[in-house]
């Protein structure tokens, strides 16, 4: 599988000189296997994605969501294969959602609040409700897990050529979770090439922000550690940290692992599991 992350902000897009590395595009990640494509989140970086997408002409992509909160839904009415004909987009919908996808999509492209209506759209789009007990799409496996986040949120293992990639965005991991919510994370991540997994929040900062429905660094790369995973893909940045923190929380974590093939995830960077 080949690995490219276009988002890897939280809750609001960081444009600007400071988050010029790491980036400022919210939630997408686009994982490719035997020539299909799969998007987790549409975020505001599936529109630099789109772009791409457009240029190279038709294709098909499948797209599932975490969840439907904005930071990884905004950029999909920018996505350009959406109004071009010939392209095939297929979009899962998590498993248990308040609204029906099609919904919430809908009304994030009302005339109200944006110029082009989603019926209006040339691309050849077909909604589909993932299963919690997974689907099959091309040569990907797809399992979704129920996560600890304020509405709700999925988790999702993806397993194509032998490999294993599990997608965890908002998700808070509670550092005094009980033992057996504890072992449950692990055994999730257990058996992961590459985990993409939220680490918003450093374990002081986590007080203060608990129920907030995010990562805790420190306590990510415990269980990490303990899972035995190949690698760690840090993302969901939080919004109020610029190059240079990032660069010095990155140094420090390593240090709590030094076994642990860990990175902090940023936009544009491709990696093969």
């Amino acid at each position: 599988m080949r690995v490219k992350f276009w988002g890897t902000r939280g809750s609001v897009p960081t444009p600007g000189r400071a988050t010029e590395k790491f980036g400022g595009n919210t939630a997408c990640v686009e994982i490719i296997a035997q020539d299909h494509r799969l998007i987790l989140d549409a975020g505001t970086g599936i529109r630099e994605l789109g772009l791409v997408l457009a240029e190279e002409g038709p294709s098909k992509s499948t797209l599932v969501f975490s969840h439907l909160h904005w930071d990884h839904i905004q950029g999909l009415p920018f996505f350009s294969p959406l109004f071009l004909k010939g392209f095939e987009i297929t979009i899962f919908a998590p498993p248990q959602l308040k609204s029906p996808l099609q919904m919430v999509l809908n009304k994030q492209m009302a005339t109200d609040v944006f110029p082009v209506d989603f019926a209006d759209l040339s691309a050849d789009i077909r909604f589909k409700t993932l299963s919690q007990g997974g689907i099959t799409t091309g040569p990907f496996r797809i399992t979704a897990l129920p996560q600890s986040h304020p509405g709700g949120s999925w988790a999702y293992r993806v397993e194509a050529d032998g490999r294993t990639l599990y997608y965890s965005t908002d998700n808070e991991t509670d550092p005094d979770a009980v033992d057996e919510d504890r072992t449950r994370q692990i055994t999730a991540y257990r058996g992961a090439n590459l985990l993409v997994v939220d680490g918003q929040y450093t374990l002081h900062e986590y007080p203060a922000r608990r129920g907030w429905g995010h990562g805790v660094l420190e306590h990510v790369v415990k269980l990490a550690t303990e899972a035995e995973v190949d690698r760690v893909a840090i993302t969901h940045h939080d919004p109020m940290r610029d190059d240079e923190e990032l660069n010095a929380l990155e140094r420090r974590i390593r240090k709590l692992a030094p076994d642990l093939r860990l990175f902090f995830a940023r936009d544009g960077l491709a990696v093969v599991v």
